[in-house]
């Protein structure tokens, strides 16, 4: 009887925990969304389908237009070769841990790419535009894109 007893709590806790992982394994984006904060792109999410207090790493990627100038003091750009343009794939991810329903909420910030271009002397160096586009945030298995250009 003691040998019965043992073998129905063993698969009554293999069962468990193929449930527990089963419910883990379901991880989905609510909702998504980007936007502009000055020069930056700030990606937000909710994400549920995790369990009790877990640990998930969270990316956001993008495609990023920077345009960089030399300007002068006076604020003008004197010379047209004090120019330029980068164009980088950026990602950022951070961990984040579920609450006690199971869901994330939270957000990743994506700065401009840096620049190359080294100002002369009396100039500095200023980002005059910049957009973001491809935008996606991913977790877990599970991929949001998010439309438009910011």
């Amino acid at each position: 009887m003691r040998t019965h007893h043992r073998k129905f709590v063993a698969v009554a806790l293999i069962l468990g925990i193929t449930a527990a992982v089963a419910l883990a394994a379901n991880v989905h984006f609510i909702n998504a969304d980007a936007e502009r904060d000055d020069n930056d792109l700030v990606v937000s999410f909710k994400i549920a389908g995790l369990g009790d207090n877990e640990l998930i790493t969270v990316t956001a990627s993008c495609t990023a237009t920077a345009n960089y100038e030399c300007i002068n003091r006076g604020g003008n750009n004197p010379a047209a070769a004090n120019k330029e343009q980068v164009i980088a794939d950026l990602s950022v991810s951070g961990d984040f841990r579920s609450d006690k329903n199971g869901s994330v909420t939270g957000e990743l910030t994506i700065e401009p790419p840096p620049a190359t271009l080294k100002c002369p002397g009396g100039q500095r160096l200023v980002l005059k535009s910049v957009t973001y586009e491809d935008v996606s945030v991913s977790a877990g298995g599970d991929t949001e894109d998010i439309p438009g250009t910011f």
